[in-house]
């Protein structure tokens, strides 16, 4: 009896662009334009967060093709907007930062609001500042 030969692997599809940020606790954030093999444009969108037991990165992804990104984009701009119109109570804020100041062995940094231009595209930075009045 004969083994099967496995099937051919796909080609890796071109990373067109790509961009990622360190969060503050554990957790590395990852957007990246890639173009599959039949010319098709596809966003991925990636968490990646290191088990602190097994040193192993655990990787959480979303895949978004291009015949959705119109509806995509504007359910994200309309989250952005939220976030932005919504930001994080201050005293939770202060409690956030005091908690990673410490886990992270660092003095925590004395929070104060930070005005922002309401047309400046919403940035991890700018998610929890407060509305410029």
């Amino acid at each position: 009896m004969s083994q099967k030969a496995p099937p051919p692997s796909k080609p890796e599809a071109e990373i067109l662009f790509q961009k990622y940020f360190k969060s503050v606790g554990p957790r590395t954030y990852a957007a990246q334009v890639k173009k599959a093999g039949n010319g098709n444009h596809f966003v991925v969108l990636t968490e990646g967060k290191r088990d602190e037991k097994t040193d192993e990165v655990r990787k959480t992804r979303v895949f978004v093709f291009s015949e959705d990104f119109a509806e995509f984009f504007k359910m994200l701009h309309e989250v952005a907007v939220f976030v932005r119109e919504h930001p994080v109570p201050e005293d939770v804020k202060r409690k956030r930062e005091k908690f990673w100041s410490k886990q992270n062995g660092q003095k925590p940094a004395r929070s104060e609001p930070t005005p922002r231009n309401p047309d400046a595209p919403l940035t991890s930075r700018t998610a929890t500042a407060r509305k410029a009045t």
